[in-house]
């Protein structure tokens, strides 16, 4: 019985800690490559941030209503009817559409970050600890939204970043996975600068730090494996495709693609054109 009881407090404690109020709201613009032309920062999506302590979230508010329309019968009925409203009118800019794929979530109760993304139409999910990040804090400052920030840099996961935290904001946390300087980060770019984050507004709030919608459709795996599913995916998506659907008799035989000078034909550019944010697979 004491088991037993040990399982619901921490079963509850992990609900609780969900359902955390944020403190701070940060919008983020990101921009990143395109993958199907190379196009450097071709490609933006926006983001927010809630936080609170050492839990926060960083998601699409544009995917997440999408998810959240698609957890429910109901909503799957009204998603679909916006869809096709959309499609009979004339006016295919208006259907909804996702904006940005990943939730990265920090719990503060076993010390993790969640990550939440898809490949192709599969969902998977991995976790690591929170990562105690050796930033190398410069100097140089400068002025982000009203507040001044400080220069820091690091390496993370194969790439070079360089960040500007304010810690006018004292709370630990930023943009994705970026974290560990002593304040929050409203600017973040990779030393290449394929890939960054930019603050564009910033609030305080008492909204809550939610669950992700349709958790039961994420397959567990760990950030390699599912880094090189997502590649195996670029380089070949029809082959994926054909494999995820051929035990149900369905058969992609060819598709239409294209791509930029460098894609050689392919639907996606090579690794070697353009890699992920994270490159250490």
């Amino acid at each position: 019985m004491k088991h037993v009881l040990s399982l619901i407090f921490i079963a509850f404690a992990i609900i609780v800690n969900a359902q955390q109020k944020a403190k701070i709201e940060v919008s983020y613009t990101e921009y990143q490559p395109n993958m199907r032309t190379g196009e450097k920062n071709g490609i933006t999506h926006q983001y927010i941030l809630l936080a609170s302590g050492d839990d926060s979230k960083f998601f699409s508010p544009r995917t997440e209503y999408i998810d959240s329309l698609n957890s429910t019968p109901e909503g799957k009925a009204k998603y679909q009817e916006m869809a096709r409203s959309a499609y009979l009118g004339g006016k295919i800019e208006d259907m909804p559409r996702a904006d940005g794929s990943y939730y990265v979530v920090k719990s503060g109760v076993d010390n993790k970050f969640y990550y939440y993304d898809k490949v192709g139409t599969e969902r998977f999910f991995y976790s690591e600890e929170t990562p105690q990040l050796n930033w190398e804090v410069g100097d140089s400052t400068k002025t982000i939204l009203g507040y001044e920030c400080f220069f820091a840099s690091i390496d993370y996961h194969g790439r070079k970043w360089i960040a500007w935290f304010t810690p006018e904001i004292p709370v630990v946390a930023g943009p994705w996975k970026l974290q560990g300087v002593p304040g929050l980060i409203l600017e973040a770019t990779t030393e290449d600068g394929l890939y960054s984050f930019v603050a564009d507004g910033i609030q305080q709030t008492e909204k809550l730090i939610t669950p992700i919608y349709l958790v039961d459709e994420y397959e567990k795996t760990n950030r390699i494996k599912f880094l090189k599913a997502k590649r195996g995916f670029m380089d070949n998506p029809v082959g994926a495709i054909n494999a995820q659907f051929g035990g149900l008799g369905v058969s992609i035989r060819s598709v239409k693609i294209s791509g930029g000078a460098d894609s050689g034909g392919k639907l996606y550019v090579t690794r070697e054109t353009v890699d992920f944010i994270e490159t250490d697979y």
